[in-house]
Parts: C-alpha cells; sequence; structure tokens
C-alpha cells in the first residue's frame, strides 16, 4: 500500500485511477466488532468503520470516488460522519469504563508545523463537540494513526458515539484517505463507581506571557473517588503552534508532556496549551475528563487590541502605554505679585511624570515621582496641581506618599471644568527648619531630599490632548491666602484664584490674551527646568545666579537656550 505516491495538486485529474488502486488494495475490511475477555474481571470490546460498514454505522453519501468518504481520496466540500456504538452501557449497569479511544488510520495528512496556518486541517469531533486532539495528524504521503480519548459522556448517554470529519477545515485545496476508525473501550463489570472528574485551576489563570510557566493543579473535588479509592491522574498536553486546533505537544516538534507543568522554555508568543486531566481510581475505572486552555499566550492577553509585546500593560484593558516626561526641576517664587528677592527657590520640586493612556491614546492614570528638595520661603505655601478637562466626580481615586507615609487625597471642591488635587497642604511640614531657617536653599545646608508618590485615576479615561503634557498646571498658593495663586508662565488660575491681584505689583498678566504671571519683560514666578537643576541660594537673583538666563527669558525661549547649564559658581545651591 505503500506503493503508490498521490500527487494531490492533481489529484483531479486521478481520481478514478487512486479510487480503483485503493478500493482494491487490502486496506479496506468489512466492519468488525469484538469482546475480549482478559480472565480478570476485565473486558476490552473494539469496533472497526471502513468502507465496507453498513448503516447505521456508515452511509456513503454516494457510490464512486466523485463522493469522497472511506477509502477515497475527499476534499473539503465532501465531509461525512459515522457512528460508532456499545450497546452494553445501556443494557447493563455494572459497566464502568477503564479507558475510552478513538483510532483513526488516515493517509497523506499534511498537518506538519511548518505548513503553519496554511497546511491541512482535519477536525474530528464526536456528538458535535471537537475532541483532543482537534486535528488528524500526519505527514505527506504517509500512513498515519491518532489516538482521540472520548468523553465518558459521549458514551454513557445513548451508547452512540456520532463521529464527524471536517475535511481541509481551512479550505487550502488538500484531500486525504480515511482508512477506518476504531473504537476501543475497556471496562469492568462492577458496582463501583469511577472517580469524580477533577476540579482544576491553572496558573497563570488568566492573561499568559511567553515567559510564564503552565502549570494546572488538581483542586477537587473532595472527595476525589465516590466510594473513598486511592486516585491517581495522568495529563495529556497540546498545543496549537499556530495551525488553527491544537495537537498533540509531541507531534508539534515540543516535549512529550506527561506532568502538570510545562516550562517556559516550551512555549512561544502566539501559541494555545491545553491540558487534559484524567483521574483512574484503584480500580482503573476512569473519571470524565478535565480540561484547561491558555489561549494566545502573550499576543494580547487583556483584548485591548494592543499586542502584548508593546502593551506596558498585557493584563489590564485599561491601561496600555507609559508616556514618561522628562526628569525636570519645578521651582516657584512665592512674593508675586512682586518680584521680590527673585531667587526662585521658595519650593522646589524635581519630578518625573507619567501619564498612563489606554489604547485610545486617552489618559487613564497619572502619576508622578519625585523629591521634594528646596524650601526657600518665608511664608506657608500649598503645592497643588490642576488638571483641565475633567471633573471631581471622575477621579476614581488619588494618593499621595510623602517619605513612605501614604494618604488619600479629595478633589478640592469649588471647581468646574478642572480637577485640582492639592498634594501637599504644607509645604513647611514636609521641609522644616533645623538648623537652617529654610531648607536646601543655604550654602552648607545639604539636607536629604524627600521622597514623593503622587497617583491620580481617572474614572473615565481623559482626553489627553485636553489635558495636556506633564506638569500640567502646578501651583503653590499661601495657606493664610488661598486666591493668592502663583502658577508657571501663562498657565490660567484655578476658579479659587483672587482674580484682582491679576495685573498688580511686577505682574503684567492680561485675561484678554490669556497671559499670566509674568513681568512685562517675560519673567516669570515659577520654572519647569528639564533637568536636575541647581536652584539660587537664598537671596540671589536668578539673573545673578544664571546670567543667561535673561537673554533666554526675554527672547521667549530662542536665545541662549541652554541657559540652566551655565551658572555664576558660588551662586546656586551646590554649584
Amino acid at each position: 500500500m505503500h506503493s503508490f505516491k498521490f500527487n494531490k495538486l492533481c489529484y483531479l485529474a486521478l481520481l478514478t485511477l487512486s479510487s480503483s488502486v485503493v478500493t482494491n488494495s487490502a486496506l479496506a475490511l468489512a466492519t468488525t466488532e469484538s469482546t475480549v475477555d482478559h480472565g480478570d474481571g476485565s473486558f476490552t470490546y473494539t469496533q472497526k468503520i471502513d468502507v465496507s460498514s453498513t448503516a447505521p454505522h456508515y452511509t456513503p453519501s454516494g457510490i464512486g470516488s466523485q463522493n469522497g468518504g472511506f477509502n477515497y481520496y475527499t476534499n473539503a466540500s465532501q465531509d461525512f460522519g459515522w457512528q460508532h456504538s456499545f450497546a452494553l452501557i445501556i443494557t447493563n449497569p455494572l459497566v464502568q469504563i477503564q479507558s475510552a479511544t478513538l483510532w483513526i488510520r488516515s493517509y497523506d495528512i499534511d498537518s506538519e508545523v511548518f505548513h503553519g496556518a496554511t497546511g491541512e486541517y482535519d477536525g474530528v469531533s464526536i456528538d458535535g463537540i471537537d475532541l483532543n486532539p482537534g486535528l488528524l495528524q500526519g505527514s505527506n504521503n504517509t500512513w498515519s494513526e491518532t489516538t482521540f480519548d472520548i468523553p465518558l459522556s459521549s458514551i454513557s448517554d445513548d451508547g452512540l458515539i456520532n463521529t464527524f470529519i471536517d475535511v481541509d477545515m481551512n479550505n487550502y485545496g488538500w484531500v486525504t484517505i480515511l482508512d477506518y476508525s476504531l473504537l476501543t473501550i475497556s471496562y469492568i463489570e462492577t458496582n463501583n463507581s469511577p472517580p469524580s472528574q477533577p476540579t482544576l485551576s491553572m496558573t497563570p489563570s488568566t492573561c499568559t506571557q511567553a515567559t510564564d510557566n503552565l502549570v494546572v493543579n488538581v483542586t477537587g473535588p473532595t472527595p476525589s473517588d465516590p466510594d473513598g479509592d486511592s486516585v491517581t491522574y495522568s495529563y495529556r498536553w497540546f498545543v496549537d503552534v499556530g495551525q488553527g486546533n491544537v495537537v498533540d505537544d509531541d507531534v508539534a516538534g515540543k516535549t512529550d508532556h506527561q506532568g502538570d507543568t510545562v516550562l517556559t522554555s516550551q512555549t512561544a508568543a502566539g501559541e494555545t496549551w491545553r491540558v487534559q486531566v484524567t483521574a483512574t481510581d484503584s480500580n482503573g475505572l476512569m473519571s470524565e475528563q478535565a480540561i484547561v486552555t491558555w489561549v494566545d499566550i502573550g499576543i494580547d492577553c487583556d483584548e485591548d487590541g494592543v499586542p502584548d509585546t508593546t502593551d506596558d500593560y498585557p493584563s489590564d484593558p485599561e491601561r496600555a502605554f507609559n508616556n514618561f516626561s522628562a526628569q525636570s526641576t519645578l521651582v516657584f517664587e512665592d512674593l508675586w505679585p512682586d518680584k521680590g528677592d527673585y531667587d526662585l527657590n521658595d519650593f522646589v520640586l524635581l519630578h518625573t511624570f507619567n501619564r498612563i493612556t489606554n489604547a485610545a491614546g486617552e489618559v487613564k492614570e497619572v502619576l508622578m515621582i519625585g523629591n521634594a528638595v528646596a524650601r526657600g520661603a518665608m511664608y506657608a505655601n500649598a503645592f497643588a496641581i490642576s488638571f483641565p478637562g475633567t471633573d471631581s466626580v471622575n477621579i476614581e481615586s488619588a494618593t499621595m506618599i510623602i517619605d513612605g507615609n501614604s494618604s488619600t487625597l479629595t478633589p478640592e471642591a469649588g471647581h468646574t471644568g478642572e480637577v485640582v488635587i492639592v498634594l501637599i497642604d504644607n509645604i513647611f511640614a514636609v521641609l522644616p527648619a533645623g538648623d537652617y531657617q529654610f531648607y536646601n536653599s543655604q550654602d552648607g545646608d545639604d539636607r536629604p531630599q524627600v521622597p514623593l508618590v503622587f497617583k491620580m485615576v481617572f474614572t473615565d479615561p481623559v482626553d489627553a490632548t485636553i489635558l495636556g503634557g506633564a506638569p500640567f498646571n502646578p501651583f503653590i498658593y499661601r495657606v493664610s491666602e488661598r486666591g493668592k495663586e502663583i502658577h508657571l508662565a501663562n498657565k490660567a488660575p484655578s476658579d479659587l484664584a483672587d482674580l484682582t491681584l491679576l495685573g498688580t505689583g511686577d505682574d503684567d498678566s492680561n485675561a484678554g490674551t490669556q497671559t499670566y504671571y509674568r513681568t512685562a519683560a517675560g519673567h516669570p514666578w515659577a520654572l519647569n527646568v528639564t533637568t536636575s537643576w541647581r536652584h539660587p541660594l537664598e537671596y540671589i537673583d536668578i539673573l545673578s545666579a544664571y546670567p543667561q538666563f535673561r537673554g533666554w527669558v526675554e527672547s521667549s525661549g530662542v536665545n541662549t537656550p541652554s541657559w540652566y547649564n551655565h551658572p555664576n559658581n558660588g551662586k546656586c545651591w551646590k554649584c
């Protein structure tokens, strides 16, 4: 039977010839069934169905090769079925099954892994339920045998095992020949009951990555056997490496796993893994199979449309991308609307923000990690941030961790169209006086910077273009005078700001042109310097500490753009 090589590319032209050759070979036998008594109380029942079988076991759709079926090359339009039976399960209540398999012999099954998704994949099902493995397994121009474990429920319900083959299920033009289907059932006659179907847990249980080991654990039930018999468990692993259904792991070129674990060295992104666990008691009786499946590991486990390989949060459908800002230094002068000593060190914050966005680019979470560096203010000030484009009811949570101490934050009341979060109620409490009146703003004062972590989560994600970029709209205000806010240049005051202070003193704000918190020469009362920056010492004007600052600020950033790298040594902290 191996003397003929069938060329499937021209099989239509050779269909008649191949039919004649196979039909007259020794491949086809009449339907047979037998029961073997092993003399120890156990029995083995076998039933073969092939081209010679008759109804109700097998009824061909027509006579001749053009109809497909057993012993003929069969294509995607010639799917067919047959029926095995085990009547004893219905007529004899003492029959208990020890094992049940379906063994299908077939020719020219091009299901080799190298075909990828375009190979020959012939699906096999019983009573409308796909089996494991889900496909015939074989290779080009060879005879192969595929063994399927039959679910007990498919036998015990009515004794009929209705089997169906979906030939070339992806319709890529493949054809195959089925020789026969062999049902084998081992059983005993006993009043003993089979063990219970195992209850399984899987690790990981969700969002499996290609770097995860796959582990199945039997978690129940208790007792595992209704008669109290001891129980052991067997494991059969399957994998889909791209063909569209699972096959035995060793058929796919993997290790033949027989335990509860598949190591990450055996898995790859995009694969689907399945394990079938069967309990067997001390009488050899088998349970109904239990199955768990890891689907498309390492592809898009949170199903947000972003592949795991590019998803910073592959297990979180509400988050997809980190968007870190450059480490920067935020500094304030608190004598606004007057310039005062203009040393811009009344509050110094080193920070990095992360706008965490979803697959659509909307902001779900804002995270700030930083250090409170210095306080050169004599006044008690608070530090807050205004976030536009949303409101307080849209805040799912907000927390602040200061030097390891966590607290829950509540949006400040009285704002519309913005959320204002007060991160620090009083900067004095975070950066207190000690041997020095101020904190890290005087020569020789080099105390530890205080670590800060701020996290805010939106209930509904916010449009990133409306929310803006880091550091958003930060400001300080006088604890004793809430309306006296000090913002970055051209950042709007909040709804609680005292607008009567705008345009007074040295301030040249103009709400009509939306220019805020700057002098007529363009000098601001707050800066966000995009580096870790050494602020001026106490009472040292920034124009003296950084001589190039004037050219930069008065040219609106055109001239001397790296001014912050050129300090006047001895006039800034630690420089």
